[in-house]
């Protein structure tokens, strides 16, 4: 599960949740208690990185949830999104995002897709893991290799970025394959 929350200018915006399959970031609305689709916060994570991206655990982000940290969009500033978010059809449950692990306009490109994995672990503390992709249970040579072309330095953007890091296969609560990432210095 790849959960974070989102800020800007050092005030936590939003909790997003991460699609690694789909490629689809989707925001805790607090006034539909919902995630909702959100192009824009996709858009920032994938291409634009001006926002601040620091990965959270289920536990930690059911734990924003319930104590309402974010707060509720004000409906006076905030009609526009607000009705925009209230129609998107493309939504999760607090169930569907918590309990298990489960499309921009655009699906980004692989590198892309790298590039934001990257961004965010460059701004995470060494040996705090970020999932990478989750793969089906019957993927496992695919997880395999991918997890290999990380910790080798074969992936692009991890190459290009410098850091060093390590992989590893874990299991999600629905037995999916979840390829998982941290800096080792």
């Amino acid at each position: 599960m790849s959960l974070y929350t989102v800020s800007y200018l050092g005030q936590d915006q939003w909790l997003a949740y991460e699609d690694t399959q789909a490629a689809r970031i989707y925001a805790y609305v607090p006034n539909l208690g919902r995630f909702v689709l959100h192009r824009q916060l996709g858009q920032d994570f994938y291409w634009d990185n001006e926002l601040d991206w620091i990965p959270v655990d289920a536990a930690t982000g059911h734990g924003i949830v319930e104590a309402g940290q974010l707060g509720k969009l004000d409906g006076r500033r905030h009609r526009d999104l607000l009705d925009e978010l209230t129609a998107e059809p493309d939504h999760k449950t607090l169930a569907e995002v918590f309990g298990a692990q489960p499309v921009p306009e655009r699906t980004p490109t692989a590198q892309e897709f790298a590039a934001a994995k990257v961004s965010t672990l460059t701004r995470t503390a060494p040996g705090t893991w970020v999932t990478y992709k989750v793969y089906a249970r019957d993927k496992r040579r695919l997880a395999s290799v991918a997890a290999r072309d990380l910790r080798t330095g074969k992936i692009a953007a991890v190459r290009k970025s410098g850091l060093r890091i390590d992989s590893r296969i874990t299991a999600t609560a629905d037995g999916r394959l979840a390829v998982e990432i941290a800096r080792t210095a």
